[in-house]
């Protein structure tokens, strides 16, 4: 996985999880505030990393059981 899928899957979640009330560009950009990381990239590509793990994961449980 890229980089940038990690942070763009981050920014896509982190953007659901505000319920859409940021903008997106700001999401994508990194333009905000980090609250936790050293920056909002940093943020986005972590969140996009345990996305991708945990969605593999599901898939691997439902069809390969």
């Amino acid at each position: 996985m890229s980089i940038e899928y990690a942070k763009l899957l981050g920014a896509f979640i982190r953007w659901l999880f505000k319920g859409c009330k940021t903008s997106w560009k700001d999401e994508t950009e990194g333009n905000l505030d980090p609250t936790w990381g050293s920056s909002y990239d940093m943020e986005n590509y972590i969140i996009g990393v345990i996305t991708a793990i945990v969605v593999i994961g599901l898939v691997m449980i439902i069809f390969f059981r």
